[in-house]
Formats: structure tokens, C-alpha cells, sequence
């Protein structure tokens, strides 16, 4: 994945979780990667085409990776930024297995 620059689409309440996985995970595979913060609290609420009126991939993007719960016709996405758009899980903690890598731990703990 050499050269590949992942532009990731989230929403404010993932937007940490995700940083936290893609850090470790963008060094082991080898591509870099930006996020996109919408406004919008739970990410599962955003569909393509409102995603693509609020979108602000960086040129060096090479993709576009939304969240698994964003449903509905990519077309209008691939549009507006240019590239291609894929849906990655549907729950972030499963980014490292959609890359072809072990997933973290699913449980959260004694308490």
C-alpha cells in the first residue's frame, strides 16, 4: 500500500477512536491517511450523498474509506472528491481485519 493516502470520513464522537487505531495501523501497512470530521455526532447517521456536500479530501487522497453504517449509493461521493469511496466496517475496532490484519479486542473489560 505503498503511496496510498486514505482519506477517512468520520463523525465527532469516533473521531479520537479512530486516530488511535489508524496511527499504529497506517506505520505497519504503510500508507498515510487524513480524516474528515463532519458535523455530525454518530457517523452511522451519514449518508453519501450528504457526506459529498460537506467533504474536503486533500489532493495527495488517493481513496476515500467511509464508516460501514453509511448506506446508500457511493456515486454521488465519487463525484464530488474524485476518487474512489469504499465502506470499511461497520465497527472501527475491526479497521486492522479490514486491511488484512488481526482485529483488536472486541471486549471492554471487567467493568
Amino acid at each position: 500500500m505503498s503511496g496510498e493516502h486514505i482519506h477517512f470520513v468520520t463523525g465527532r464522537l469516533a473521531k479520537h477512536a479512530l486516530e488511535q487505531v489508524l496511527v499504529p495501523l497506517a506505520a505497519e501497512i504503510g500508507f498515510s491517511f487524513s480524516t474528515d470530521v463532519m458535523p455530525i455526532t454518530v457517523a452511522a447517521l451519514m449518508t453519501p450523498a450528504w457526506i459529498a456536500k460537506r467533504i474536503a479530501a486533500p489532493p495527495i487522497a488517493t481513496q476515500v474509506l467511509i464508516p460501514g453504517y453509511c448506506t446508500g449509493d457511493l456515486s454521488p461521493l465519487e463525484a464530488a472528491t474524485g476518487l474512489p469511496v469504499t465502506r470499511g466496517p461497520r465497527d472501527l475496532r475491526r479497521l486492522p481485519d479490514h486491511f488484512g490484519r488481526k482485529p483488536l479486542p472486541t471486549d471492554y473489560g471487567a467493568y
